[in-house]
């Protein structure tokens, strides 16, 4: 399916007053997506430019650009230039971009034509401002092109009273469409980064575990929400004065910054990885696992060291889990109570239940889990229990 986004940001007279990168859910008369859910403007600032003076050069004063790239989905990226006045006429830009479907639809294997505006285009949102700039346009030349695999097309707007484009005019105008093409793909690679970077940290900040990628002299390149409230605990790592990430503890400082540099500059081939004790002052512990591991930035990749700091496994669980393996709502709160407490005694107290109820209730929950010992019960749900922030889900017990 083809996809376009409309971007209805406030910022888009600030970023970029002429390019309008679309993406979204209005369809075209063959049922292809073209355009509906709002979406992002990037920053064209050098070829918007290139793109006005070139333009001018041609006395076009608006035009609507479309390129469909070789890429799986054919996805489809549109600008309209010179479209400022009505920036945030969305549905009047929704309706110029099915309305430019239609134009290129009728093209077949031309390379272009030439048309009337006001044959083609007019406003169906009854806004004036949309009427009002529609009706200075009198001529326009509609072109496509192929370039690298990728469809290229444009609609070129001219103001009234100014002669209909000649032949050497509409062959400048399709051939300058391939360098738009270049653009396209260029901003759609930008996107898909920006887009990919903000989902991998949206996911590493709802993991619970500290995670921090490094470079070989301990210095941050990316860090999640739990690495962080680590940093600001100071209780097992600190952030030194140079920036790079040590331990409290002297000793195990010296062992964890010599194997992050190990992590970061060995060879691509080898598997580093090392596994050593981090201790904080109160006596409380964790394990810190450093291993190998590629930052990349576009087309770069660096070698850089993961580091990921564990703590003791977890006693509760989320009530959506024990639910899962079947056990009653009744039977989850005594096995939260019993796993935090020292004996089934102590558990019995606290569900407000007699021994001899707990002792029910553990046969139970032991049968339906497939567990014979405490340790076994402990060690199994400590195992299911995923590395998320606990205050996502509802533990068992609370």
């Amino acid at each position: 399916m083809m996809t376009m986004k409309i971007d209805c940001s406030s910022h888009f007279a600030e970023l970029n007053d002429d390019f309008l990168y679309a993406d979204n859910d209005v369809r075209d008369p063959n049922g292809h997506s073209i355009g509906e859910q709002a979406g992002r403007v990037y920053d064209l600032s050098t070829t918007r430019k290139v793109w006005h003076d070139y333009l001018a050069q041609h006395d076009v004063k608006a035009a609507i650009l479309s390129v469909v790239l070789p890429t799986a989905g054919s996805q489809r990226h549109a600008f309209l230039v010179g479209f400022d006045s009505i920036r945030h006429e969305v549905g009047a830009a929704k309706q110029m971009l099915v309305t430019a479907e239609r134009l290129w639809g009728t093209l077949d294997h031309q390379a272009s034509t030439q048309f009337d505006v006001s044959d083609i285009f007019s406003d169906e949102t009854g806004s004036q401002s949309v009427e009002t700039f529609l009706a200075g346009f009198g001529q326009g030349l509609a072109a496509q092109t192929q370039h690298n695999g990728a469809t290229v097309r444009a609609v070129y707007f001219r103001e009234n009273g100014l002669n209909r484009f000649s032949r050497q005019e509409a062959a400048s105008l399709q051939l300058i469409l391939p360098l738009f093409a270049e653009s396209a793909a260029g901003g759609a690679q930008l996107a898909r980064q920006s887009e990919r970077s903000a989902m991998l940290e949206a996911l590493f900040d709802r993991v619970s575990l500290s995670m921090m990628m490094l470079s070989a002299d301990a210095k941050p390149l990316f860090m999640n929400s739990a690495s962080i409230a680590m940093l600001d605990e100071r209780n097992w790592l600190i952030r030194s004065a140079d920036g790079s990430i040590a331990s409290t503890n002297s000793k195990q400082s010296k062992q964890l910054r010599e194997s992050i540099r190990l992590a970061a500059t060995s060879e691509a081939s080898a598997k580093t990885e090392n596994v050593f004790r981090l201790d904080c002052s109160n006596g409380e512990w964790r394990l810190a696992y450093v291993v190998s591991a590629m930052s990349r930035s576009g087309e770069t990749t660096t070698r850089c060291a993961l580091l990921i700091v564990l703590a003791p496994g977890k006693m509760d669980a989320p009530t959506q889990l024990l639910e899962a393996l079947g056990l009653l709502p009744s039977e989850q709160r005594f096995l939260g109570h019993f796993l935090k407490s020292s004996s089934l005694g102590n558990a019995a107290v606290d569900c407000g239940l007699s021994e001899e109820t707990a002792r029910t209730y553990l046969k139970r929950v032991r049968a339906k889990m497939g567990v014979h010992r405490q340790m076994e019960l402990a060690g199994l749900i400590s195992g299911l229990v995923l590395p998320l922030h606990a205050d996502r889900a509802q533990k068992v017990g609370d």
